[in-house]
């Protein structure tokens, strides 16, 4: 599981209550300190506690610590439900779940109510069990969407001069150059031709819709995104950037990569981070078989062995996958044509998992298309929320945009200068384009004959000034009411 090595900073993030030093521990990479300092503080750092516990696999003692974090909750009914679903997403992420994972995150998403913190980090988990299902498409679209939520966070932050906030948005903004870069080495790797026929990953890299998403989004230049990430602040995201760079350089048969990818692996195993050491010993075999070097994928996979036991997971799949392929370049082909059935079975019935999820995320993607016209898709994801609530209003002719911006968080000079930049329009002049809009098609529809038949369709969305309506319709359809009903 690659990304749970991002797990600590967004824990971090959503923290409010643990100390400055142990935060910066986890920004440091200095994992194994970070956990042992929040055993011993107790009370203040109950949820970053459980979180490190969910990180190193103590599944019980996790639960423990979430269940009294969530008696020391002072919130609402609604945040007691939000913190117990993201609890239980992040739990079943780590135990391979990922269809319940997928569940408990998307009701983060789906809940527009919730704080931006929530909000991120609701969409971040989706992320990761989309990662670590190997489906690159749907992927691409939540890393660009979590990109533009991100953004709109730091723009807000810097309009209000929170330095806090804008620390935090610098933070994600690190997490998702760093993942843009892990998930192009990622497909680099497992697209090799060595590996052409690792048929559970081809099937989520190779399709059209996903190659269109990353070369739509830059991932063909993973140069350039290396260059990028190589920006980011935090020493344990350069870790895994150094890390990957040395992957890259394994898979093609460079020296000195080798030293450099098991450094990385040492340093997991002296941290604990049980699930992301078994990842890493994965890329590096997956590296070595697509560099031709099978000795050090069996090396990788002998202490696996043992740990997986017969689970049909994605590592398990994964696994049985380098084995088979080990095997075969030592010319024992009976063995590994038996392990790639295994594999082969593992990954059907993996493939089946994904494709439930994924039916269920396009179900809910087509509930909410209808939503947005094309004016609405244009905007942030966050502002398209404040967007809806101008369209359900539209015939209040009280609505401001102090209240729409109210509606969502944001200040007003945000909420105005992520409309002008997305659309070119103010939200003021949207609510009065929609509204002759409205008018123009009832006028159409109804076949009125009169002007006190005009004014009643005008005053339905919220126009009461009669010289409001002449003139705003005028400059919006170069002509009068009373000409729309002449025809």
């Amino acid at each position: 599981m690659f990304s749970s090595l991002y797990f600590p900073l967004v824990s971090a993030l959503s923290s409010t209550s643990a100390p400055r030093g142990q935060l910066d521990m986890l920004h440091e990479g200095r994992i194994a300190e970070a956990v042992a300092h929040a055993h011993h503080c107790a009370a203040p750092c109950l949820q970053l506690q459980a979180d490190l516990q969910t990180l190193l696999g103590i599944e019980v003692d996790a639960e423990d610590s979430y269940r009294e974090a969530q008696k020391l909750m002072r919130g609402s009914r609604r945040d007691m439900r939000a913190a117990s679903c993201r609890n239980a997403g992040w739990q079943a992420f780590f135990r391979q779940r990922f269809g319940t994972a997928m569940s408990c995150f998307m009701r983060l998403v789906d809940d527009e109510r919730l704080t931006p913190a929530q909000a991120l980090e609701g969409r971040f988990g989706a992320l990761c069990v989309l990662l670590e299902t190997g489906q690159h498409g749907e992927a691409v679209q939540w890393l660009d969407e979590l990109d533009t939520l991100i953004q709109a966070a730091a723009d807000d932050a810097d309009d209000r001069d929170h330095r806090d906030e804008a620390d935090r948005a610098e933070v994600w903004r690190d997490i998702i150059d760093t993942l843009r870069y892990d998930l192009a080495s990622q497909h680099d790797l497992r697209t090799a031709a060595q590996l052409s026929d690792h048929v559970y990953w081809q099937s989520g890299a190779t399709g059209a819709f996903a190659l269109r998403a990353v070369r739509e989004s830059g991932f063909v230049g993973t140069d350039a995104l290396a260059r990028r990430a190589q920006r980011t602040r935090s020493p344990l995201l350069r870790a895994r950037i150094t890390y990957l760079d040395a992957l890259r350089r394994l898979a093609l048969g460079q020296p000195g990569a080798e030293a450099a990818a098991l450094a990385h692996l040492n340093w997991s195993a002296a941290n604990g981070l049980h699930a992301y050491q078994y990842a890493v010993r994965l890329e590096i075999a997956l590296a070595s078989l697509a560099s031709g070097t099978p000795q050090l994928a069996e090396t990788m996979l002998a202490p696996i062995a043992a740990d997986l036991r017969a689970a049909q997971d994605h590592r398990h799949l994964e696994y049985l996958y380098c084995l088979a392929k080990a095997r075969g370049a030592q010319g024992r082909d009976e063995e590994a044509a038996q392990l790639y059935r295994r594999y082969a079975l593992a990954a059907m019935q993996c493939l089946r998992e994904s494709a439930t999820m994924l039916a269920s995320l396009a179900h809910r993607a087509q509930r909410q298309t209808p939503q947005l016209d094309d004016v609405g898709a244009r905007l942030p994801a966050k502002y398209r929320r404040a967007y809806r609530y101008l369209m359900d209003n539209l015939d209040r002719s009280d609505l401001s945009v102090r209240e729409v911006a109210a509606e969502i968080g944001v200040t007003e000079r945000a909420l105005q200068s992520a409309f002008r930049n997305s659309l070119g329009s103010t939200p003021t002049e949207i609510i009065r384009e929609k509204r002759m809009e409205r008018i123009r098609r009832d006028l159409q529809r109804n076949a009125a004959h009169g002007e006190h038949d005009v004014l009643a369709a005008a005053n339905r969305w919220g126009v009461q000034n009669r010289s409001t309506l002449v003139n705003g319709y005028r400059r919006q359809f170069n002509e009068a009411p009373s000409d729309t009903l002449k025809r």
